[in-house]
């Protein structure tokens, strides 16, 4: 075999090939370094002699379905230079790996079209070497990637198990990439990633996310309150499971013949007027609902208005329209509609920080609803360092490479 075959066709360079044996189906070629290529690793001096040998198989790429294996003979070098005595350098693999680098190489090409289950099965190699694979070149160019130029970023959870546990996902909302994936949901889970952010000397612009107390913290103790906009979809969804927990109320509390109308009720109290504004019978029983009940038909109608604030042209008059929408929940006298209108007035001013920072979390919903399709197709998983960066790349990934 010539050296131009092992560079071509293994990534090999600086070594030369000694025999090919053929064993139980595998291919094993036999290759040394040329004594003009070596030195010493301590002082990379290349004055030194032979002073024992040892090998090491390693795999490589394979030829069709043959499985194809490197037998490396490595010598011990002195080095007449600092005296020293050490075995040679493996430059074609990383330190107790058993694979190659341009083993490594293939395997993460393949992943971009097929899954880790896959990639092991055509190998013939194990699920958690190929996991291995492709973690450590995740990891790398993780490394390589900067916080520098953030400048709009949302922050959401996930539930990623039962008993509570959650991830914190951080993104960019310009680019889309995932730029943090931390434990948990508390202040602390924001943390490092903060400290990170500062020492890059990012200039952030506007930080999206709900009005979770604990990421409330974590943003307040690095930047100013100017910075967060709480994302209107959250404080939409909030105002719809105050209007839920009513209606739930007012049910218990109706007779056994207004219970009858309450009925088939939750969704269209939840949607807006406008999906259902062409649906007659839909329209006629919402109608009646809030004939029946005056608390829901209030809160209903606070709702809708509520929904409107985001038309508004600027902060002025957005200002204006929720400070009169405040007037009206408070002066409702409904106990769950004013506990929600003291929740909006506490953040009142991050509320219209939207109107010269229009960001929202959307971007980060869509990623968590890619992070729950891997999580369901990997049927859980085993490693989680492994799931968190595959967070990281999900916006790149064509496959769910759990499989």
């Amino acid at each position: 075999m010539s050296t131009s075959l092992l560079y071509h066709g293994f990534g090999i360079r600086d070594y030369r090939h000694l025999k090919t044996e053929y064993q139980h189906g595998t291919i094993v070629f036999h290759i040394e370094k040329k004594d003009s290529r070596r030195y010493c690793k301590l002082c990379l001096s290349r004055d030194v002699i032979k002073f024992g040998r040892v090998s090491r198989r390693l795999r490589t790429v394979p030829i069709g379905a043959k499985k194809v294996f490197l037998e490396v003979h490595l010598h011990r070098l002195k080095c007449k230079n600092c005296g020293r005595i050490a075995l040679e350098p493996l430059e074609i693999a990383y330190p107790k790996k058993s694979w190659t680098k341009a083993l490594g190489r293939y395997v993460v090409e393949l992943l971009k079209h097929t899954t880790v289950k896959d990639v092991a099965e055509h190998l013939g190699m194990s699920w958690d070497t190929v996991k291995d694979i492709h973690e450590q070149d995740l990891e790398k160019k993780l490394k390589r990637r900067s916080l520098k130029g953030l400048r709009y970023i949302g922050i959401d959870e996930i539930s990623v198990g039962k008993g509570h546990k959650y991830l914190t996902i951080v993104v960019d909302l310009e680019s889309g990439e995932v730029v943090w994936v931390g434990d948990g949901r508390d202040s602390q889970s924001l943390e490092d990633f903060f400290k990170r952010l500062k020492r890059s000397k990012a200039q952030i612009k506007a930080v999206a996310m709900d009005m979770w107390p604990a990421y409330i913290a974590a943003v307040l103790k690095y930047f100013p309150s100017e910075v967060i906009v709480y994302d209107k979809y959250h404080i939409i969804a909030d105002c719809n499971r105050m209007l839920d927990e009513l209606r739930r109320k007012e049910t218990r509390q109706a007779s056994l013949i207004e219970k009858k109308i309450f009925l088939g009720t939750r969704y269209l109290l939840l949607k807006g007027q406008e999906k259902i504004k062409d649906k007659k019978e839909a329209k006629e029983k919402l109608e009646r609902l809030l004939k029946l009940n005056k608390p829901l038909n209030t809160a209903y109608l606070l709702k809708e208005e509520l929904r409107q604030l985001w038309a508004c042209e600027d902060r002025e008059k957005a200002k204006g329209y929720l400070e009169n929408w405040l007037s009206k929940a408070f002066a409702s006298g409904i106990r769950l509609v004013m506990k929600f209108a003291k929740k909006v007035s506490k953040f009142k001013n991050q509320i219209l920080n939207w109107f010269g920072k229009p960001v929202t979390t959307a971007v980060v919903e869509g990623i968590n609803n890619k992070i729950k399709v891997l999580k369901r197709q990997a049927y859980g998983f085993r490693d989680m360092r492994y799931f968190k960066l595959r967070i990281y790349f999900i916006r790149s990934a064509t496959y769910a490479l759990f499989g």
